[in-house]
């Protein structure tokens, strides 16, 4: 039987919990993900994983939050005047916005607080601090 090597193209099902029990799909039913394993498209550890599975088969994953998305971080939230945000934007609590940075870079960041006055953005990814665990399903190895 044929397994994942470093460099396959592969067709994966992936969906993920929190410790708390929350649940959440990297991939919908019917629309898996197409990665190069080994190119980054995935967390090292996840990445790790596929090498050496068969088509079909299963594996349980965790990833603890200093391998995963990273810890949490309080200086990536921050407060804005409200009058700073591009007038015809209408911001809501739980939207994601781009944002150019300080080094002309794309950050994205959730609107987590909204007034009058001010706008709260979260610029940490929306799993820092977490500790998940995943199941991932080889569908296909793609370039066979």
């Amino acid at each position: 039987m044929t397994r994942v090597n470093e460099g396959d193209i592969v067709r994966i099902h992936c969906e993920g919990r929190l410790t708390d029990g929350r649940e959440f799909e990297m991939s919908e039913p019917g629309e898996p993900l197409e990665i190069i394993v080994g190119h980054g498209d995935l967390l090292p550890e996840l990445e790790k994983a596929i090498l050496g599975m068969a088509p079909g088969e299963s594996r349980i994953v965790v990833v603890p939050k200093n391998k995963g998305y990273g810890p949490r971080r309080d200086e990536l939230v921050e407060e804005i005047d409200r009058k700073l945000f591009p007038e015809g934007i209408e911001p809501k609590v739980g939207q994601t916005l781009r944002l150019p940075s300080e080094d002309y870079k794309v950050l994205s960041a959730t609107v987590i607080g909204v007034t009058d006055t001010q706008i709260t953005l979260d610029a940490n990814h929306p799993l820092a601090g977490q500790d998940i665990v995943f199941k991932i399903t080889l569908l296909e190895i793609v370039n066979l």
